[in-house]
Formats: structure tokens, sequence, C-alpha cells
């Protein structure tokens, strides 16, 4: 007899391999999307941080993003994605409200800010954790 096609058995066998694959991945895409928010918050707050420090030396003292349109171009577009990011080591919502130019909390210097958080607060490892986690 010449058979053709899978046996019954075959397929919920591979349906149940493809099934546990699919547990296994789909909580590591959701961490990489939290990852690549955090790199572009953090990128975006250090080229602000940047910018803000150059317009300090030339004496301007920049208050809002669109005052340091000499130094980032197109900062007036400058946007937190949306989504989840880490935030002091945890997995939270991106905060709303865009990014802007203060004195944060404990600190002396204009700083760029989400939330009123600086770049150190946007990681993976907690602030007062000083070992890095894999």
């Amino acid at each position: 007899m010449n058979q053709r096609g899978f046996a019954t058995l075959e397929v919920i066998l591979m349906i149940v391999v493809i099934g546990i694959l699919a547990t296994i991945a789909i909580p590591r895409f959701a961490n990489i999307t939290a990852a690549a928010n955090t790199a572009k918050i953090q990128a975006d707050l250090s080229t602000i941080d940047t910018a803000i420090s150059i317009s300090v030396v030339e004496g301007n003292t920049p208050s809002e993003l669109s005052d340091l349109e000499d130094y980032i171009k197109d900062a007036k577009s400058l946007e937190p994605p949306t989504g989840k990011c880490y935030i002091d080591g945890e997995i939270e919502n991106v905060p709303t409200g865009g990014y802007k130019i203060t004195t944060p909390d404990g600190e002396e210097d204009l700083r760029a800010t989400l939330d009123n958080k600086t770049v150190k607060y946007f990681s993976k490892v907690k602030i007062s954790d000083p070992t890095p986690t894999p």
C-alpha cells in the first residue's frame, strides 16, 4: 500500500513542538523590543545632553528642544518610542510627554529627561545594583 501525507499522530506531535518553540520565543521577542526602545531613549537623551553642553559652553541656556536646532538636526521632531522599555531594571511602558530640558532632582546642571528621568534610569540594571545582569 502506497501511503501519502502524515498520520494524525505525526501532525499532533508537530503542533506540540511548534507550540513549545513559540512559548520560548515570544517572551524573548518582547524583551528585544523593550531593549531596542531603551537603546533609542538612551541615544536620544545622550544626544540632547551633548547638545545642551555645547550650547552652555557657547553661552546659551536652552530651555526647550527647539533651542537646540543649531546642534541637533530636527530637534523638534525627537520623540520617544512607544511600547515598553527598561526603567531602573524593570520593563515598563515608555513614559509619555516627550523629552524635556530640566535640572533633575539632586543635580545642578541642565539635563535631558524623559518623565524627569535622566539617561542612567533607562537600563536593564537597577540604579542601586552595581552588577549588571546578563
